[in-house]
């Protein structure tokens, strides 16, 4: 049997081959993939006897064909145990002409006996290699390599006409650079076409061409157009210069990126930055000031948490740069290890910035207080990313008795447990919502700022914060232009506030659902409040005042 493995799937391949091992000794256990390229990780440790390094579909042809054990040295790209030592035949070349791999569609079953789609989704690829060799990242250094090839249009096109034929909703594209090459706008047009024709697919994603060239730009407004974008990130990463040499990147500079942000929110595409925390190089104050300005630019950030993957520069110089890495909780080395300190930040600055994460993710991701974030990244009158911090200590002492398992001064048990503490303080929002206007109140005050914005835009987050229950539509009234600050902070501009004595009102749709469609911050975004139009009609509406 022959396992694919990568990070978000070796626990559980891992735990499968043991229990196969268990039940069949004699069974043969094979595995290929980015995750297992270091070979000696695994075999003699894991119940795994060969392992595909490189690109396999080769190499796996002509392993089935070994008649015994004695051919396998004949065949390259291979790695096992001889005699406990460990054996690598010679590395194999990749392939340069992609067309003679056949396609898997022709083989794999994409419908049940009802005629009915068997996945929601497929992962797609139309190129592949990276001509990037990102230092945290395997996609260009390691088993696929720097020089990119594609398949041909005329075999994407017949896949993606068999795929959407099937009934499957949505194409998620695992291209490295989406964008680069010259042929990917004819593949986009494909896509549009397909679905004015069929209605399929629903939607697309891809890792984008980091350089966000003109052909990019013209691509995501395509497919936007066209309601098949749900996202468009924008990789940055880091901005800090150290950070970035180390990981071998050069990111676009701010006088390119920002006027793209600004262009494609104004146009509704739904763009995001990235950024890692936990990158060598970087230092918590710079990360924080970093974030602070993707926050007044973007109207959309996503960080994640550098997890220090095999077969990486960075994993093979863990020693040089003196990474402190912990295991991904309760999985041990299978999906990777957190990194929590290094050369350029102490143990406690990376752990700190896990907790920024986890802030972050509740109070913007989780929709409690994005509007007043973006007011306070704009002003630039005071640190938001400080005040994460603080306010996630506040909420985190607030909700002690919800909590009593939850060890509030273990920064990465915080960060596992983030959705518990979001649902519990969306279970208490009065109390909540007083909580952090204290706190906002108290931080402009110690920076000798006027908090009443910041204040007036806190009650619009909590009229607009997902709720429990059912659907319902709510008439809520404000003493300023809730409506106006809205659209002035949707287009990334800063309101006429403070302002009062307007009584203005607003008519919101709930979706409802938080604690039961509901379950992690992360989504918070796609069951917030919706404001109506002031001429939707007033039927059902139930009327809540706003202290």
């Amino acid at each position: 049997i022959g396992f694919s493995f990568y990070t978000w799937n070796a626990a559980e391949f891992l735990t499968l081959a043991a229990d196969l091992r268990a039940t069949l000794p004699e069974l043969l256990i094979v595995a290929g993939g980015p995750h297992v390229q270091q070979a000696e990780d695994y075999l003699g440790i894991d119940p795994i006897d060969v392992i595909f390094l490189g690109e396999a579909e080769i190499s796996f042809q002509e392993f089935l064909d070994c008649e015994d054990r004695e051919a396998w040295p004949g065949v390259n790209g291979l790695a096992y145990l001889q005699e406990g030592q460990l054996v690598k035949t010679a590395p194999r070349e990749r392939c340069q002409n992609l067309e003679q791999l056949p396609s898997p569609l022709s083989v794999l079953t994409l419908t049940g006996a009802d005629g009915k789609p068997l996945y929601e989704s497929i992962a797609y690829e139309t190129s592949r290699g990276c001509p990037f060799k990102c230092a945290f990242c395997e996609w260009g250094t390691g088993a696929i390599g720097s020089k990119m090839y594609q398949w041909p249009l005329e075999r994407i096109e017949s896949d993606w006409e068999t795929i959407v034929a099937a009934g499957i909703k949505d194409i998620w594209l695992a291209d490295s650079n989406f964008g680069a090459l010259k042929q990917d706008i004819d593949k986009a047009r494909m896509l549009v076409a397909l679905k004015e024709f069929t209605g399929l697919p629903v939607s697309f994603a891809t890792s984008w061409s980091k350089k966000h060239s003109r052909q990019v730009q013209e691509i995501v407004l395509l497919l936007h157009q066209h309601q098949l974008l749900p996202h468009y990130q924008l990789a940055l990463q880091t901005l800090t210069p150290e950070a970035l040499r180390l990981s071998n990147r050069q990111n676009m500079s701010s006088n390119e990126y920002e006027p793209i942000a600004k262009s494609m929110s104004e146009q509704g595409v739904p763009i995001a930055a990235e950024l890692i925390w936990g990158l060598p190089g970087d230092t918590l104050a710079e990360f924080e000031s970093n974030l602070d300005r993707l926050l007044a630019s973007f109207p959309n950030v996503n960080i994640f948490g550098y997890t220090l993957l095999p077969g990486t520069e960075f994993y093979a110089r863990r020693e040089e740069y003196r990474i402190e890495a912990i295991p991904v909780a309760g999985y041990g080395k299978a999906k990777g290890e957190y990194v929590v300190g290094c050369h350029s930040f102490s143990r406690d600055e990376g752990e700190e910035g896990y907790f920024l994460i986890s802030a972050h993710i509740l109070l913007v991701h989780g929709h409690i207080m994005p509007l007043t974030t973006r007011l306070l990244a704009l002003s630039g009158k005071v640190p938001v990313s400080p005040l994460f911090r603080i306010l996630l200590r506040d909420i985190i002492a607030l909700l002690a008795d919800e909590l009593p398992d939850l060890d509030a001064g273990n920064r990465m048990a915080v960060y596992e447990a983030r959705n518990a503490i979001y649902l519990a303080a969306l279970a208490r929002r009065d109390a909540l919502y007083r909580c952090l206007a204290a706190t906002l109140e108290e931080h402009h005050l110690a920076f000798g700022e006027d908090p009443r914005s910041a204040l007036q835009v806190l009650e619009l987050d909590r009229a607009l914060c997902p709720r429990e229950g059912g659907e319902v539509t709510l008439q809520q009234r404000f003493n300023f232009d809730a409506r106006g600050a809205y659209k002035a902070l949707a287009a990334m501009e800063l309101p006429a506030l403070p302002a009062a004595g307007s009584d203005a009102a607003l008519v919101i749709r709930h979706p409802g659902g938080v604690g039961d469609i509901l379950q992690s911050a992360d989504a918070g975004g796609w069951l917030r409040g919706v404001i109506q139009e002031p001429d939707a009609s007033a039927k059902d509406v139930q009327f809540v005042a706003i202290a």
